[in-house]
């Protein structure tokens, strides 16, 4: 006798509104947004750092739906009251509409963490390097290694 696996994976409808368009993705609700929204729009360069919820790079506006942050090292009460999302920690638990633009999203949640003397660190420049750069022959010390 066959059995069959009758356990589908649950999906919900994501309504992302970026700059230039506005997309519905159909996205599985046991996956981060970040992860399913970058496999599924592999043209839009969406901004990650930590993928921890540290650098904020990955903030989105959230309009309307529900989210599971409970993965999150560093999202607050007040980030959710303000309508701030970080999608490497945010699994979906209803249909969402989110907003968010790669640099002004980012800049707001910032300034909003400010604003309530909450933790906020800005992900590195792009061009930043730590180390020498490739090729390079020059190694630092650090106690004697």
């Amino acid at each position: 006798m066959q059995r069959h696996n009758t356990t589908e994976r649950r999906t919900v409808t994501v309504e992302l509104r970026l700059p230039e368009r506005t997309v519905r993705l159909e996205v599985p609700t046991d996956e981060y947004l970040l992860y399913s929204v970058s496999e599924q729009l592999p043209g839009y360069h969406w901004p990650k750092a930590c993928e921890q919820g540290w650098c904020l790079a990955c903030a989105a506006r959230l309009i309307e739906g529900m989210v599971d942050h409970s993965d999150a090292v560093m999202y607050f009460p007040e980030d959710a009251a303000a309508g701030f999302v970080l999608l490497c920690t945010a699994r979906p638990l209803t249909n969402l509409i989110l907003e968010h633009h790669p640099r002004q999203t980012r800049r707001q949640m910032f300034q909003h963490r400010l604003d309530h003397r909450l933790p906020a660190r800005r992900y590195p420049a792009l061009l930043h390097r730590r180390g020498p750069r490739r090729g390079s022959s020059s190694h630092s010390v650090v106690n004697g290694c």
